[in-house]
């Protein structure tokens, strides 16, 4: 069996993003483990794959480590839990906020939705929105970065 480098790859780019440190992932007799590095210092994250298969014959691969920067001067602004990412209040109302948009802290940039449960997502930082990381409708967890600010 060949190992799928670029399904690797995407799921490494995820992790980066993710609040989590470690994924372990068992498909078709071949476990794939992912875990962030410890000890980075920076804003950078760091993540390695190992993948293995756990039939008779042993099969192992490595990929290489992925390194994601956040440029120092961006901010970002989270996911304050779990839900669905909404970008406005409604499929056919304006989105709360665009590119190129300041907002203040404390302003609502965002709408999450849990079990039809609907919480505001807020700045917490002054800035400028540079860019929407995360498409409306998409399931987000805790943590996870919605918004680049400058």
């Amino acid at each position: 069996m060949a190992v799928d480098i670029s399904q690797i790859s995407r799921l490494i780019d995820l992790m980066a993003q993710a609040p989590i440190v470690e994924l372990e992932i068992e498909e078709n007799g071949r476990k794939i483990r992912l875990a962030k590095a410890c000890g980075t210092q920076d804003a950078s994250v760091a993540a390695t794959a190992h993948v293995a298969s756990t039939e008779k014959a042993p099969v192992a691969a490595k990929a290489t480590p992925a390194v994601v920067s956040v440029p120092k001067a961006a901010e970002t602004i989270t996911a304050p839990s779990y839900g669905v990412f909404h970008l406005s209040p409604s499929p056919d109302a304006p989105p709360y906020v665009t590119v190129g948009q300041k907002v203040e802290a404390g302003q609502q940039v965002g709408l999450l939705e849990a079990m039809k449960v609907f919480n505001p997502v807020r700045a917490t930082v002054a800035g400028t929105i540079e860019e929407v990381l995360v498409a409306a409708g998409a399931e987000v967890d805790m943590g996870t970065p919605l918004f680049r600010l400058v």
